[in-house]
């Protein structure tokens, strides 16, 4: 008869909370926080034990005594190292699987953690939970792993998180198989804060249950009931930080070492190209001027799921993701499959390939704007036809632009990089202030029934003040001119249908490239019949527009973010990235200088100087120190599907490293002296 496994839940609770002292014993409807969470996992059909695990130090007697006197089951141990407390506790109560819950943690469901359980259990994994891709409230955290597994841990876990924070050498060594369970809702309650770290979380739960607690019980689903009904109570504590204490731990850590690299190879490379191309590269945001040379490689050869590895050898973890195309990760099989499998048929053809329509029709059931689709190779073909369209369907000539649109001549004029252009050519286009609605209406007041089309990215670095989409929105419509949204960066990343499915906003016109093809050439321009028909007289055509490698790799790209948490795990992990970034600057005194903005797919450092203003010094040396410890750094975050939990944690433990010497060289004003090279250039736009 097969043995029963012991399922034996472990609540981790302590008075010393540095944000919330004494947390865990606070008052809510008239019991402690403690006593709610472990009633609640009384409630699930699958645990067999619920044990408070606490430390032995004198300042954690009073939950010892809260518990025993409510008849709770109580482990103490040791006090900084939770990892070991846990297994402990775990070994005592002769745990087959361990459910870690936090004591911070009062609206915990059992349901949600039965869930979990079922999963690991199902699944056969050695690690189950809801936080590998969060789309539970924060608060509803479930982790459920195998005694095997954390004695494992136990052993191994050597860096201060493993051991205050349990499970991160599960999480991150590879070593284990793990699973993630998903809420049936998906991303729309993930922003939601139930978990106790701030008096203003206290406030809210106290909040909550003065509210719903005269029910014998009530789950997660009444307490989103609730705040449909009173939207005013999730003000109470929005804007904190998911897990800061995990970053905190981490600015706690040794800092990493940097590892040994040869560059000797990508030198002579780079004196090479020097003598053969302009400028060393065929892109402006790949050349030498933006990386601190001497220091940076300047070749890369090869790169397999988030990683890289230069030209001599040296391995990184890649962000730029080549600027953005990368964005279910290097090499990824399925998309590599799906080319090999065209390759033997052909690449280029006398006539249209069929992929071209299933391509252009996956398209159009994705994006909300389209309904017809004409294909490029690079976002400026479809950033310029998108534009030429505009102009012909109006019968106008003036553009009104907000944001960067690539290289031709019809956008690239307004720019300080606006050599070789025609001064008219210029001057049929104008550029507004995001955010400033009104910035816009003086252009259209000024060129009444001139302009052909407003074009912007809907979505840079800082996100639309209030309703600022719609009321671009509006004035195109009242104006008469098509509104086109340049989502070469934003598709595929915010949403399935890009940033006008994530902003509820739809334009006339869409220019979709990078992520599209997960790195091979293609563009498009989408949008509605009545207005993509005109491209039957208006010239947009190109040999290579139908080329049928890169519409294979689409059409894979397409279906692994239909079918797969693509674009959750992104948001999950880019948030990963800007908050521990942010913490980790507040912890070593730099939050001055340095600062990650953006939503999470894509985010972007900003690095500045004591008056405020852009420091390319300060970002230089940051940059450098991430190189020389296996981070490939450019100022921006392009999150792909193969950033693993473990490439966000060094990552985070790399910056921490670059974080704490560039804080010393701004106090010592040594910034420049530190440099190994010459700083990073200045470009004509942001990263």
């Amino acid at each position: 008869m097969e043995h029963q496994r012991n399922i034996v839940a472990i609540v981790q609770a302590r008075m010393g909370s540095t944000r919330l002292p004494g947390k865990v014993l606070e008052d809510v409807g008239g019991k402690s926080m403690l006593e709610h969470i472990v009633s609640r996992l009384g409630r699930s059909r699958l645990i067999n034990d619920v044990i408070v695990a606490t430390s032995s130090a004198q300042g954690d007697d009073p939950i010892a005594e809260a518990a025993m006197q409510k008849n709770f089951k109580v482990f103490r141990g040791q006090e900084t190292d939770v990892l070991d407390r846990y297994y402990e506790a775990a070994k005592s109560a002769r745990a087959d699987i361990v459910v870690r819950i936090t004591g911070d943690c009062p609206l915990i469901d059992s349901e949600v953690v039965d869930r979990v359980i079922t999963t690991f259990l199902t699944e056969e994994c050695d690690y189950a939970s809801n936080t590998l891709v969060c789309t539970y409230p924060d608060g509803l955290d479930a982790e459920v792993f195998s005694f095997a597994a954390l004695e494992i841990a136990w052993r191994n876990g050597r860096r201060a998180a493993d051991r205050e924070h349990v499970t991160p050498f599960i999480r991150t060594s590879r070593r284990f198989s793990l699973r993630n369970v998903r809420s049936e809702l998906g991303q729309s309650t993930r922003h939601l804060r139930w978990t106790v770290d701030e008096p203003r979380d206290l406030e809210f739960v106290r909040a909550v249950y003065a509210r719903l607690g005269a029910r014998e019980f009530f789950g997660w689903r009444e307490v989103l009931a609730l705040l449909d009904a009173e939207p005013m109570l999730g003000d109470l504590n929005a804007g904190l930080i998911r897990n800061e204490g995990f970053y905190h731990s981490l600015a706690r850590e040794t800092p990493l070492p940097q590892r040994k690299r040869r560059l000797d190879l990508s030198q002579d490379l780079a004196r090479r190209a020097a003598r053969v191309i302009p400028g060393g590269s065929q892109t402006l945001s790949k050349g030498a001027t933006q990386y601190v040379q001497g220091v940076a490689p300047a070749f890369l050869v090869r790169g397999k799921g988030s990683h890289v590895w230069d030209a001599d050898g040296n391995e990184y973890v890649d962000f730029p993701m080549a600027l953005g195309p990368i964005i279910l990760g290097h090499c990824y099989p399925a998309v590599d499959e799906a080319v090999r499998r065209q390759l033997t048929q052909g690449v280029s053809f006398s006539l249209p390939h069929p992929l071209e329509i299933e391509v252009a029709e996956r398209l159009a059931e994705m994006v909300p704007c389209a309904e017809m689709v004409r294909f490029g190779k690079n976002g400026s073909d479809a950033t310029a036809g998108a534009v030429r369209l505009a102009r012909a369907y109006t019968g106008r000539d003036m553009i009104a632009c907000c944001g960067y649109h690539g290289w031709q001549d019809w956008y690239i004029g307004t720019t300080t990089f606006n050599r070789g252009v025609p001064k008219a050519v210029g001057q049929l286009t104008a550029s507004f202030e995001y955010n400033n609605i009104e910035s816009l209406k003086r252009i259209l007041d000024e060129n009444r029934k001139r302009v052909a089309a407003v074009i912007l990215e809907p979505i840079g670095v800082v996100e639309p003040e209030g309703d600022f989409l719609q009321r671009v929105r509006d004035l195109c419509s009242s104006e008469g001119c098509l509104l086109i949204f340049d989502e070469v960066i934003t598709g595929f990343r915010l949403a399935r249908g890009g940033a006008q499915e994530y902003f509820g906003v739809v334009p006339d016109l869409a220019c979709f490239g990078k992520a599209m093809a997960n790195g091979y050439p293609l563009s498009a321009v989408v949008g509605p019949r009545e207005i993509m028909n005109h491209f039957e007289q208006t010239f947009f055509s190109f040999t290579f527009g139908g080329e049928a490698l890169s519409l294979a790799a689409s059409l894979a790209t397409m279906k692994e973010i239909a079918e797969k948490e693509v674009i959750a795990h992104n948001w999950e992990q880019g948030g990963k990235i800007k908050d521990g970034l942010n913490v980790l600057a507040r912890q070593f005194g730099v939050e001055k200088f340095v600062r990650c903005a953006g939503l999470p797919p894509r985010t972007v450092v900003s690095f500045f100087d004591e008056s405020g203003r852009e420091s390319l010094l300060v970002k230089s040396l940051f940059q450098q120190e991430c190189l020389k410890r296996g981070v490939l750094f450019s100022g921006a975050h392009n999150l792909c599907f193969s950033h693993s939990n473990e490439d966000i944690e060094y990552t985070l433990r790399v910056y921490r490293a670059a974080m704490e010497i560039t804080g010393e060289a701004i106090r010592r004003d040594k910034v420049e002296e530190m440099l190994e090279g010459q700083p990073v250039q200045p470009v004509f736009r942001r990263a």
